[in-house]
């Protein structure tokens, strides 16, 4: 099935086209962008201006265009706190409705929390702590135990409500906003929007992470406050030359890394755990949950392939170690690109690890498997296993690469043989 979901957001409008597969997970075939900067400058009940207005509908022109030259079985669109705010923003909900002859929905604080929340769940192995998504006009954060949603918050302080004012200014203003709120302090903290992901991918090119991929990436607190230091010095033109930085995110990425300094120290933490899904992922997921195996079910799937779980469930039979999960996925994807028709599948799945977003885990989760998938090849770089976050030793990485490969030696265009 093809899905669209359309996230009206105070500082942006993106459009993201999703594959949804049989067991629910998803992959995004592509996605149209624009910072309208709706909310720039709205205060509440205030009306948005006409200039604001017009730009958002060229922007669903471009969406329609695109979605009429697709097959999509279903499209979804919300609205969020800009549209909330202000007097005319029914008004402009109807005429973007007309435009794109599908129902602009405007979801409220809790709503929007509750979809970030469920896209970071049902993306990441983390069921329990703080999970926070900073917009441009608001910031939600949800409490979540054992999978579940409990409490969510919505607080009306994001990047581009507070851009203009001094970094003294935004903690004050962001410390009165979380102190009005009931909320438990927690040793986990995830953190998903286009800020927080800016912030993740400027770490991960200053520290040289072997990945492309900042999905499940720690980004800790010394250095979030290195940047909430930093970045409001600086002026646009030197934010946007530093590497992650995009020219539309120099505008604020100062003031964010600021909020996020601020929500962290109110909430003891040590880290953030940064995904790359959350509402719109959210929004496409409501009602289902998904676990590590069915994500790696979906890269079958997105082969068009069937899941190979009879080399899975040998090798975790096999393997008597609490890595014996990340051997057995290791040998899983490897089967998967034999049976593409990779001449070195191991080297492939390393290869997707290094490139691709593996959902459903932690980056250092996905580099343990990448790993594993490399030494299956006799050889691992010393630097990249003093990157993992566990105790494995190179010895062992060598010993379950050895186990994979001799399992996929097995198997002969994906038959076991």
């Amino acid at each position: 099935m093809i899905s669209a979901v359309i996230d009206c957001g105070y500082n942006s409008f993106r459009m993201v086209v999703y594959q949804v597969f049989r067991n629910g997970t998803f992959r995004a075939l592509g996605s149209s962008k624009s910072f309208v900067r709706i909310g720039e400058g709205l205060k509440e009940g205030n009306t948005i201006p006409e200039e604001k207005v017009e730009k958002a509908e060229r922007s669903f022109i471009i969406f329609k265009r695109i979605l009429n030259g697709i097959n999509v079985d279903e499209v979804k669109i919300v609205a969020t706190s800009a549209f909330r705010y202000a007097a005319n923003g029914n008004e402009a909900r109807l005429r973007l409705s007309k435009i794109i002859e599908n129902e602009v929905r405007v979801i409220s604080g809790e709503e929007e929390g509750s979809y970030a929340a469920l896209g970071m769940l049902n993306t990441l192995p983390i069921s329990d702590g703080i999970f926070f998504e900073l917009g441009g006009g608001s910031l939600e954060i949800a409490e979540v135990t054992s999978g579940n949603i409990i409490r969510v918050h919505q607080l009306p302080i994001g990047a581009l409500k507070l851009v203009n004012l001094p970094e003294r200014e935004i903690r004050k203003k962001v410390y009165d906003e979380l102190s009005t709120i009931n909320i438990k302090k927690a040793s986990t903290i995830v953190g998903s929007g286009g800020n927080v992901r800016a912030l993740a991918k400027l770490d991960l090119k200053l520290s040289s992470f072997p990945t492309k991929s900042i999905h499940g990436y720690l980004l800790s607190s010394k250095q979030i406050s290195k940047y909430a230091s930093l970045l409001p010095s600086l002026d646009d033109d030197s934010r946007k030359s530093l590497p992650g930085i995009s020219k539309e995110r120099a505008l604020t990425i100062h003031s964010a890394s600021v909020i996020i300094d601020e929500l962290v120290k109110y909430l003891n933490g040590s880290d953030i755990v940064v995904s790359l899904f959350g509402m719109r992922e959210g929004v496409l997921t409501e009602g289902k949950k998904l676990d590590k195996m069915n994500w790696l079910e979906e890269i079958s799937y997105s082969n068009a392939i069937d899941p190979p779980l009879g080399i899975f469930k040998e090798v975790m039979s096999e393997v008597d170690s609490k890595y014996s999960f990340y051997v057995a996925s290791s040998a899983f994807l490897s089967l998967i690109f034999k049976m593409i028709g990779y001449f070195n599948p191991c080297r492939a799945c390393y290869r997707f690890i290094k490139e691709s977003v593996l959902p459903g885990f932690t980056l250092d989760e996905a580099l343990l498997i990448g790993l594993i998938c490399e030494a299956a090849n006799g050889k691992v770089k010393k630097k990249h296993v003093k990157l993992l976050k566990d105790d494995i030793t190179k010895k062992e990485l060598l010993s379950f690469g050895n186990i994979v490969k001799n399992s996929i030696d097995k198997y002969v265009v994906g038959v076991r043989v």
